[in-house]
């Protein structure tokens, strides 16, 4: 590992740790995805999603679905998809849940390795149980291209009625192939009052591509 990555690594690492503290001052939530992308080719990308969420060391919540990307323009990436979840509710019973998105995000910088990015969904729930209801959400994030580098994000949701919350993060991301990368951080989520006390914890996310193997006559770099 380089000296630049290392150092990058330590900053990162270390805001995670520091967050520890925060940890201790109420329930420990979790939050751990997994994307896998089965196609992509030409300015589209599918993949599949799944994540779970869980309080205290227990399971809370569930989700797993699909999701489109469209990248008309360099800068610019269309979003859909689906998940089908569960979540046990504060009856401490599971509902079922179905959830279409869609959206938009756009790339607003990139310097020295360093991007910046922003996305807007709009989502609509139908949950068992509740009437439906539709959710919008914005996001700022901040990732590097090195092998090794911190991310950093904020998130804020809406519905109808107004203000829901705001979910910040950040870590460490690392890629550890071009088909394979890994992030680990940690997570404050400032819910409204009316959704109840804010929430700390660690969040993972794996994101994974299908290899590709090259063409046997081209393996090496030279036909045989």
């Amino acid at each position: 590992m380089r000296l630049g990555e290392r150092r990058t690594a330590l900053l990162a690492v270390s805001t995670v740790v520091l967050s520890a503290g925060t940890l201790t001052a109420g329930e420990l939530w979790s939050w751990h995805s997994v994307d896998f992308t089965l196609l992509k080719a030409r300015g589209v990308e599918w993949g599949l999603h799944t994540r779970v969420r869980t309080r205290e060391g227990e399971l809370q919540q569930s989700r797993s679905g699909t999701i489109l990307r469209f990248t008309p323009h360099s800068r610019l990436t269309v979003v859909g998809g689906y998940y089908y979840g569960r979540e046990e509710d504060t009856r401490e019973e599971w509902q079922n849940s179905h959830r279409v998105f869609s959206g938009a995000e756009a790339r607003v910088s990139r310097k020295s390795g360093v991007s910046v990015a922003v996305r807007g969904l709009v989502e609509r729930f139908a949950t068992g149980g509740r009437p439906s209801f539709t959710r919008f959400r914005h996001r700022i994030r901040l990732s590097t291209d090195h092998r090794i580098g911190p991310f950093a994000s904020g998130e804020w949701f809406w519905d109808v009625k107004g203000y829901l919350a705001g979910r910040y993060s950040s870590g460490l991301r690392w890629r550890s192939s071009n088909w394979a990368s890994m992030e680990f951080g940690y997570l404050y989520d400032a819910r409204s009052p009316h959704l109840g006390p804010p929430r700390h914890g660690v969040v993972t996310q794996l994101l994974l591509e299908r290899r590709r193997e090259p063409h046997p006559l081209l393996r090496g770099g030279q036909q045989r």
